[in-house]
């Protein structure tokens, strides 16, 4: 059965406001010590153990073609669950700025990602939310983290 929940995790990267579907969210967790992987991409930081798991650490600002910020308390790792294909899929740690909030968005409260030139068809975003001004971006987590991504990562570390 298919959930359709409308009911999303919001973060910030940087000043930018983001938000992701819960049912890819696994958990949020502080960020801790993490080791790096010789030869990874540089949007991967390295792995984790997240309570006996190795998961890969992204860089989530990175993986979007943003520039890196240094670390600060407020700092989470969302450990997000990846489809690969339907019966496989992969969690990974994705670093964002901070994790904000878990709030319900209609469909009819998200408005289509404008598009310019070939942008929209690389744009990692479903749709806006437009809130008095204040712009969420919805993160299409297929395209940011695509399963390409996820078999260069399972390569850097194997």
């Amino acid at each position: 059965m298919k959930n359709d929940s409308n009911a999303y995790l919001t973060f910030a990267l940087g000043s930018e406001k983001f938000a992701i579907k819960v049912d890819h969210v696994q958990e949020v967790v502080e960020f801790g010590q993490f080791t790096k992987v010789p030869h990874a991409p540089a949007y991967m930081l390295g792995i984790i153990n997240l309570r006996g798991r190795v998961l890969p650490l992204l860089d989530t600002k990175l993986k979007l073609g943003l520039q890196a910020t240094e670390r600060t308390q407020k700092s989470r790792i969302m450990v997000l669950d990846i489809q690969m294909s339907d019966e496989k899929s992969l969690q990974i740690g994705a670093m964002v700025d901070i994790a904000r909030e878990v709030v319900e968005i209609s469909d009819s409260e998200i408005q289509e990602a404008p598009e310019f030139e070939n942008l929209k068809t690389d744009a990692p975003i479903t749709g806006i939310v437009n809130q008095q001004g204040d712009i969420t971006m919805i993160m299409d987590i297929a395209k940011v983290f695509s399963v390409n991504d996820i078999v260069e990562l399972n390569r850097s570390l194997n």
